[in-house]
């Protein structure tokens, strides 16, 4: 079959897929493509505040056939290969796309299998997360109905896709028990696999003073090996242990999407993700694959707001190398918001790669919880999302 050829083919109709069409459609690309099989399109940092009662269900997503920009070919399959030498993208209905330039934005796939267990738990309601949003009133009824007991949540290191916001329903649930007059009654721990709270020290700070306010328990280097009904194997520095538990919130293990190691597209310590320049977003080895988001080997940086700046890289970076002049930079922005209530909340920006705090707005802390945080979190950057990132004005 030909290939259907067009200026630029983009994989994954998430945040950074559709952004990413709506910013070139913006600057005059004529013949993009967008490869997705995805009916409905899901704003995921709304999933922490459904799942804890703080937001509607029906504010988390919208038709995907309503998002895709004007003029954007929409191929509703999953790609199945992408050849970089050549620029082609084989997808599973047969269809094959040629793309001048190819920006990879399929995100990463959560693999509950790492952790056995763990979705027989899931599926039966011993365990809950926030971070599938067909386990959100799960999670919030386990939430709400419990009084006392052993409470467990966990983080670890990456892949995480956004790895501080597990901590919102960690600390959303704390609050609500506060308020109803239980906490003392439920014992409270944050296992983390990660030998540091955070990478940032001024985040880790911040972080360690709400736990210390709600009095959890922080373990490092500990992580759960194994989940049977209520019980967990718990893997730490003094051994092996099985706890009991009342509710079991699990961060997701995540791997690389297949597409990437079928494409030859990692590399050799990149644990299956795609290899990519942290600077220029470019391939190493195919300059006009460009690698963004989840999918992409950038260390810390999976986050929306990181996304955001590794968009609009991305879309200058094509135009410049046509245009034969000098890539602009990626600078490894990414940002941490972290509700510690239901009205407060911790917004930490930082440089991943140089573990440096930064400030979008200069004159504000955004290391201290304040409540205008929380408003731009739970209210403000939803409807930017919908109307300005995913419109490619932002």
């Amino acid at each position: 079959m030909a290939p259907h050829s067009y200026d630029v083919v983009i994989i994954g109709g998430g945040n950074g897929g559709i952004a990413a069409a709506a910013q070139l459609r913006r600057r005059g690309a004529k013949d993009v493509a967008l490869v997705d099989p995805a009916a409905t399109h899901v704003y995921k940092p709304l999933q922490n505040y459904v799942g804890t009662g703080l937001a509607a269900a029906s504010s988390l997503s919208r038709p995907q056939a309503r998002l895709i920009p004007k003029g954007v070919a929409w191929h509703r399959s999953a790609a199945a290969r992408i050849d970089g030498a050549e620029r082609r993208v084989e997808l599973e209905d047969g269809t094959a796309l040629f793309g001048a330039d190819i920006v990879l934005a399929c995100g990463a796939v959560t693999d509950w299998n790492a952790v056995p267990g763990a979705e027989e738990a899931l599926t039966s309601g011993t365990a809950v997360t926030t971070f599938e949003d067909d386990r959100l009133a799960a999670t919030r009824d386990a939430i709400r109905s419990l009084t006392s007991g052993r409470a467990v949540f966990t983080l670890h290191e990456q892949p995480a896709s956004g790895r501080e916001t597990a901590l919102k329903p960690l600390f959303l649930a704390c609050d609500h028990w506060r308020r109803r007059g239980v906490l003392g009654s439920i014992e409270v721990e944050l296992l983390h696999d990660g030998e540091r709270l955070h990478p940032v020290d001024e985040i880790a700070v911040a972080i360690r003073r709400h736990l210390d306010a709600y009095g959890i328990v922080l373990r490092l280097g500990t992580r759960v090996r194994e989940v049977e009904g209520p019980s967990i194997t718990v893997d730490g520095p003094d051994g092996s242990r099985v706890v009991r538990t009342d509710l079991l919130h699990l961060l997701p293990p995540y791997a690389a999407p297949e597409l990437v190691r079928a494409s030859h597209l990692d590399g050799r310590d990149t644990g299956g993700f795609a290899a990519v320049d942290p600077v220029t977003l470019q391939h190493p080895r195919h300059p006009r694959v460009w690698c963004i988001g989840d999918a992409a080997d950038l260390g810390d940086a999976r986050t929306g707001g990181a996304l955001r700046h590794q968009v609009q890289t991305v879309i200058e970076n094509i135009q410049r190398q046509r245009t034969g002049r000098s890539l602009t930079e990626y600078d490894g922005y990414t940002v941490a918001p972290i509700a510690t209530s239901r009205r407060s909340l911790v917004f930490g920006e930082y440089l991943s790669r140089s573990h440096e705090v930064t400030r979008s707005i200069p004159l504000l802390d955004n290391l201290r919880s304040r409540p205008w945080w929380y408003v731009l979190d739970r209210h403000v950057l939803p409807q930017l999302y919908w109307h300005g990132i995913l419109k490619g004005r932002i």
